[in-house]
C-alpha cells in the first residue's frame, strides 16, 4: 500500500499502549509475548473501557492484548495506515463499513472470515445475519460487527403525553406521511396558540390539549435541526431516501448510473422532508428560521441541538442512540423516557424499487453496523487463531457481553431482541424495532466517498438552509445535483 508521511507518534514495538480519547496514554511492558495480539480500536469514546476489557481478557485467558484506541480529533484512517506500515501491524483492526473496505481488501490486509468454517468462531461468523455482513460480493465476509446502531426522530414520551394526555407512539410509528406532515404543521399552530386540535395517526384521532402544561409550555418548535452538521441531513437523512432504491451498502456500491438515476424522485421526497423540518424549527431562544444562523456551529451545532432538545424546547431531534449520553448529561429524567419515531418520506409507488411497501419504509428506522473488527490477513496462522479466540470471547462470554452492553453502551449485533435489554431507553427502542422487523439499512455507506456529506450536504448547507423559502424547483435542483454528483464520482 502507498506509504503516507504522517506526523504521528507510533507506539514502541516493545510496549503495549492504549491512547485514550483525552490524549493520555498508559504504557506496559509486553516483552514480545508469544501469546499476544495487537487490537486497534477506532472508537476513541470507549478507549478506557476498551483497555479495561483487554486487561480482563488477559486475566481470564492468559493472552496479552496490546490495544490502541484512537485519540480525540485524530484521523482514523491516517492513523491506521501508519500502523499498517509499521513492523508491528495490528492483528485485529477497525473497518468502518463499505466505504473503507475496498482499500484494505485491495491491499490484501483483510482476512475473508467466510473461509473459517470450523470451531466456535467459525460457527459465529457463519451465523452473522446477511444484512449485517461486511461483504463486497455477497459471499465473502470481512468482519465481525462491533455492535448495531440506529437513528430516527428522538422524542420524549412524557412530552407526547403532555400534548395528548396519552401515548400515541405506536400509532405515530404506523402513520402515513400525510398524517405526519399534518401533525407537524398543526403542532406549530398549537405552540403559537394552544386549543383543542385534532390530528390523525394510523387512522385514529388524537386531540391536542386545550392548553399548555408545565412541560409543553417549554416547546417553541417541532424540530431542532443541527444545521452546521452536514452529516445529519447529508449522510443520515439522505440515507433514508436511498433505502427506497437500494437495500444495502453493497447494492449501492455496485450501482450503475442508470440505477443511481432511479433515486431522482426519492431525492425530491428527501428535499420535501428537509423543507418541512426546517420550516418548523425550534431554537434556543424561541422559534427559529432558516438563514445563516441555522448553519452556524455556535447556534445549531451538535451540542447546541442536543441542548435545545434536552431542555424540551423541541419535540423532535433526528439523531441516533449515540446521543443518549449527551441528553442524559442535560436531563437524566428525560433520558429514561426517550423513544425513536421513523423518519417518514412522501413516497409514491413509482419511487420504491426495493421489496418493501411504502408503509413498511415509513414505519422503520435505519439500523446498521457502524464498525467491524477485521483480522489482518498478513498475520501468522497462530496470530489469526488468537484473534478468532478473542473475538469469540468478546461476543459470547459473560465478561465480554457485559463490557459490550454495560461498559461500551453498545447493542450487541448478535443479541436476541426478544430477551435483550440494554441500560438506556434509545438502545431498547432500537431493539424493539429489530424485534418487530421494522428496520431499514445504511446503503449511503456504499455511495462514493464524500458524496453524501461533503458534496450534497455542503450544497444543501450553503445554498438552501440559508434560504428563507423553498420552491418546488428547489426540490428538483437538489435531487438533480445529488444524482449527478453520484454519477460523476462513481
Amino acid at each position: 500500500m502507498k506509504k503516507l508521511l504522517i506526523g504521528l507518534s507510533i507506539v514502541a514495538l516493545a510496549c503495549s499502549t492504549s491512547v485514550f480519547a483525552n490524549g493520555a496514554s498508559e504504557t506496559k511492558s509486553s516483552e514480545a509475548q508469544a501469546d499476544s495480539i495487537y487490537v486497534y480500536n477506532s472508537k476513541g469514546e470507549n478507549a478506557k473501557q476498551f483497555a479495561a476489557m483487554c486487561a480482563a481478557y488477559e486475566t481470564e485467558t492468559g493472552v496479552h492484548v496490546k490495544n490502541f484506541s484512537i485519540g480525540s480529533g485524530q484521523d482514523h484512517m491516517a492513523t491506521l495506515r501508519a500502523e499498517m506500515n509499521s513492523k508491528d501491524k495490528p492483528t485485529v483492526y477497525s473497518i468502518q463499513g463499505m466505504k473503507e473496505l475496498p482499500e484494505w481488501e485491495q491491499g490484501g490486509f483483510v482476512q475473508d472470515l467466510s473461509k473459517v468454517t470450523t470451531g466456535d468462531f467459525g460457527k459465529m461468523v457463519q451465523a452473522i445475519p446477511e444484512g449485517l455482513r461486511l461483504s463486497s460480493d455477497g459471499i465473502n465476509s470481512y468482519g465481525v460487527p462491533y455492535n448495531v446502531e440506529g437513528y430516527g426522530y428522538i422524542v420524549d414520551k412524557a412530552m407526547l403525553k403532555s400534548l395528548f394526555g396519552t401515548d400515541p407512539t405506536a400509532d405515530i410509528q404506523a402513520a402515513t406521511y400525510s398524517e405526519w406532515a399534518n401533525f407537524v404543521t398543526t403542532l406549530t399552530s398549537w405552540i403559537k396558540a394552544p386549543s383543542k386540535m385534532d390530528v390523525t395517526f394510523n387512522g385514529k384521532t388524537y386531540t391536542l390539549a386545550a392548553s399548555k402544561d408545565a412541560l409543553s409550555s417549554k416547546l417553541n418548535g417541532v424540530f431542532v435541526v443541527t444545521g452546521s452538521e452536514k452529516w445529519t441531513y447529508g449522510d443520515h437523512l439522505l440515507n433514508v431516501a436511498i433505502n427506497s432504491v437500494f437495500s444495502s451498502s453493497r447494492d449501492a456500491a455496485s450501482a450503475t448510473d442508470a440505477q443511481v438515476a432511479q433515486l431522482e424522485s426519492s431525492f425530491i421526497r428527501y428535499a420535501q422532508v428537509l423543507d418541512l423540518m426546517t420550516s418548523n424549527l425550534a431554537g434556543a431562544d424561541g422559534p427559529a428560521q432558516r438563514g445563516q444562523a441555522l448553519v452556524s456551529s455556535s447556534k445549531f451545532g451538535y451540542d447546541q441541538g442536543v441542548q435545545i432538545f434536552a431542555q424540551s424546547k423541541a419535540l423532535l431531534l433526528k439523531q441516533g442512540n449515540w446521543a443518549y449520553g449527551n441528553i442524559e448529561g442535560v436531563d437524566s429524567n428525560m433520558a429514561s423516557r426517550l423513544e425513536f419515531l421513523p423518519v417518514k418520506m412522501p413516497y409514491e409507488a413509482s419511487d420504491v424499487k426495493v421489496n418493501k411497501s411504502i408503509a413498511q419504509l415509513n414505519s422503520s428506522i435505519p439500523v446498521f453496523v457502524p464498525n467491524y473488527y477485521a483480522v489482518n490477513a498478513l498475520a501468522s496462522d497462530a496470530k489469526k487463531q488468537l484473534a478468532y479466540n478473542f473475538l469469540y470471547w468478546l461476543n459470547n462470554s459473560k465478561t465480554g457481553k457485559d463490557y459490550i452492553i454495560n461498559k461500551f453502551d453498545f447493542i450487541p449485533y448478535n443479541a436476541d431482541p426478544s430477551t435483550t435489554t440494554v441500560p438506556n431507553s434509545l438502545g431498547n427502542s432500537i431493539i424493539s424495532y429489530i424485534d418487530s422487523d421494522n428496520t431499514i439499512s445504511a446503503p449511503y455507506n456504499g455511495s462514493p466517498a464524500g458524496w453524501s456529506g461533503d458534496v450534497v450536504g455542503k450544497k444543501v448547507m450553503e445554498e438552501y438552509l440559508t434560504k428563507a423559502t423553498w420552491a418546488t424547483a428547489d426540490y428538483k435542483a437538489i435531487a438533480d445535483y445529488a444524482v449527478q454528483k453520484w454519477q460523476d464520482m462513481n
